[in-house]
């Protein structure tokens, strides 16, 4: 009876023993949320596996964090630069780049002309009367560089906005949002995906008369897209490979589209 109790504790001490394995995220933080959903959907599957999210890096940080290895796949809002040595980016989704405002503003459409008044304190008031409270980011973040890129003359009021006193300023695209929904007469930019994952409670607005859907940008409707992209080192391992076929698989469309995000396996 002895022998034969050594004999079972000899096999499983010899047994294999699987820890949980580790994928850390991070990036930029409109898709932090969307990653983070994606890698649950993927735990699913692998049922070892641990995701983990690293709160609000930008584009930039979560790719030189991943450089540095502290991440095991990034996720950004643009594709690596030429100088960014070691790593690659791979394209995710795409969504429409939405300007919010806070819910008590009764507002449905903003244009081109619209936004030159908000940004150079033409408009200080709402239709309804409440106070405009723009809300402006960092000058390196993507969506002011996509707001300078509308028109010369809204470059041109951002860049007198970013000269005012008082100003409010988001760091993270987190703090952004959060500020949309707690400031009364607040504005600013964010992304349909984003405020669909985070269930963030704003209101959208239609730029130019066209409603910020994925199909006006599927049709070409809608001119402001924001893409999303998974960056891994090079050469890719095994582990990041087989979360980005994950990813760009139809179960990874799937929720893509449930949170207004175009897989690029659609287009």
């Amino acid at each position: 009876m002895l022998a034969r109790l050594i004999f079972i504790l000899m096999l499983l001490v010899a047994l294999p023993v699987h820890a949980n394995e580790k994928m850390k995220f991070g990036g930029t933080g409109s898709g932090l949320e969307l990653v983070r959903q994606l890698g649950n959907l993927y735990a699913k599957q692998h049922k070892n596996l641990n995701v983990q999210i690293v709160p609000s890096l930008g584009s930039t940080g979560g790719i030189k964090a991943l450089q540095a290895g502290a991440l095991d796949l990034a996720i950004t809002a643009r594709p690596v630069k030429p100088e960014e040595k070691g790593v690659e980016s791979i394209q995710l989704c795409r969504t429409p780049l939405v300007f919010a405002v806070n819910p008590a503003t009764s507002i449905s459409n903003i244009n081109a002309g619209d936004l030159v008044q908000l940004y150079g304190n033409v408009s200080q008031t709402w239709p309804d009367g409440g106070r405009v409270r723009v809300v402006l980011r960092p000058e390196a973040e993507t969506t002011t560089k996509m707001l300078r890129g509308i028109s010369p003359a809204i470059d041109q009021a951002l860049t007198l906005a970013k000269a005012r006193p008082g100003m409010i300023m988001a760091v993270t695209d987190q703090d952004n949002l959060k500020v949309i929904q707690k400031t009364p007469g607040a504005f600013g930019l964010t992304s349909l995906a984003m405020v669909t994952a985070e269930q963030a409670k704003v209101q959208l607005v239609s730029f130019n008369g066209v409603e910020p859907t994925l199909q006006a940008l599927v049709q070409g409707r809608y001119p402001l897209v924001r893409d999303y992209y998974l960056v891994a080192r090079t050469p890719v391992s095994a582990t990041a490979q087989n979360f980005i076929n994950f990813a760009r698989s139809a179960k990874g469309a799937s929720l893509f589209k449930a949170l207004h995000c175009l897989s690029v396996e659609q287009r």
